[in-house]
């Protein structure tokens, strides 16, 4: 273009449009140790830096005051933010508008030890206070991430092992700053539920990481709400060489998450197997004690002393007729009572059977042999297969 063609526009509206230009290109997360940093009138002006560059910030006042840490030279810092241009000197910066302070792993140890030994002579990490697990939860609370790998393996093997217990998630964030306090926040929310609405068992974590990714699990907070909480405790943090503060105050620690599901609930067949048990034992005793008496009588009815001078006979049967009403009085509440425990581990039995439930009018909603909780997950002409209590049909959804 010829130079009588060219658009001349001055210094300040070229930096404006240069401005807007940088800013168009959204926000950033920037790590870097902090080299410089002054403090004016609220606002924070300072410089992090790697081996080979440097980068000019500026925190506004507004945001500094929810900051619960000082910045000093030499820290790693983690701002999130976007670039801008300051006109009035040509200045490239970047706009905070939050930043997070980085632990190195040392650091995170020394911090993890003192906050350990603190908690100790607290006595968070007493055996005495800790709360037992139920034999058979029939509700679970799971405090983690809903995107994470961790819940799906959770579920799958709580659903497996036994179907009819109920999960209550409570989808919370498991790394940064504000993972912490919505883990604390999620157990405090499932003890104060009221006595039918809540988990008979609750199971914190996620799948592993670094120390600091999984440093929300050491945070003081989240110990103090474990070891308030009105309900058993499962902590299953990382992996299995993983130890987190959470782990030393839950009521258990189970090395990965899916070893939590596995501890938390039996398996159904067990139980069954286990009450079948129970009812071949009690007919055993009940047939070895009748035995028992039954030779009893004989002896009584044979013996020298039963056989002889009238009135002995007659005190005999007597004493004998007694003897056998209160016999068959004991071995019917005996046997009365092993009946109702069997009707009892019956209907026990019963209650875990997944189709009593159908049978009282509700159906199980599948796709692609998936189960569907909720409407919001269907799309119009999703194929459907709707069970119920005698069977099955196939449905297209059409709005």
């Amino acid at each position: 273009m010829g130079s009588g063609q060219d658009m001349v526009i001055s210094v300040g509206e070229y930096l404006s449009r240069l401005r807007k230009h940088v800013q168009d290109h959204g926000r950033y997360c920037v790590e870097g140790e902090l080299s410089e940093h002054a403090a004016r009138r609220g606002h924070w002006y300072f410089t992090i830096a790697d081996e080979s560059s440097s980068l000019k910030c500026v925190m506004w006042q507004s945001r500094t005051r929810i900051v619960d840490f000082t910045p000093e030279p030499g820290q790693l810092l983690r701002v999130y933010g976007a670039p801008t241009v300051y006109p009035k000197y040509c200045r490239l910066q970047f706009d905070v508008l939050k930043i997070e302070r980085r632990y190195s792993t040392g650091e995170l140890q020394q911090r993890f030890l003192e906050l350990k030994q603190k908690l100790a002579q607290e006595g968070l990490f007493d055996e005495s206070t800790k709360l037992p697990l139920p034999q058979i939860p029939q509700r679970i609370g799971i405090a983690t991430s809903a995107e994470g790998a961790a819940l799906q393996d959770m579920l799958r093997i709580l659903r497996d092992r036994l179907p009819i217990c109920e999960v209550i998630l409570a989808p919370v964030r498991v790394q940064g700053p504000e993972a912490a306090p919505e883990i604390a926040a999620a157990i405090d929310d499932f003890s104060r539920l009221d006595q039918d609405k809540r988990p008979d068992l609750l199971i914190i974590g996620r799948g592993g990481g670094s120390l600091e990714d999984l440093w929300a699990f050491n945070e003081e907070e989240v110990a103090h709400a474990i070891y308030k909480s009105k309900i058993p405790v499962i902590s299953a943090v990382g992996h299995e060489t993983d130890t987190t503060i959470a782990d030393l105050v839950a009521d258990l620690r189970a090395a990965t998450p899916t070893h939590a599901a596995q501890t938390a609930v039996p398996e159904q067949a067990a139980l069954i197997r286990e009450i079948q048990e129970y009812e071949r034992q009690m007919y055993q005793i009940l047939e070895t004690r009748t035995a028992s008496m039954r030779h009893r009588i004989t002896q009584i009815t044979e013996s020298y002393t039963f056989n002889i001078p009238i009135n002995h006979v007659r005190d005999a049967q007597q004493t004998l007729a007694k003897q056998t009403d209160l016999l068959y009085e004991a071995c019917n509440a005996r046997l009365l009572a092993h009946r109702h425990r069997i009707e009892l581990l019956k209907e026990q039995i019963a209650g875990l059977n997944p189709r009593r439930v159908l049978m009282r009018g509700y159906a199980r909603v599948e796709r692609d042999r998936e189960v569907v909780r909720s409407s919001r997950e269907l799309n119009k002409d999703d194929h459907l297969s709707i069970h119920f209590a005698d069977g099955h049909r196939e449905a297209i959804v059409c709005d």
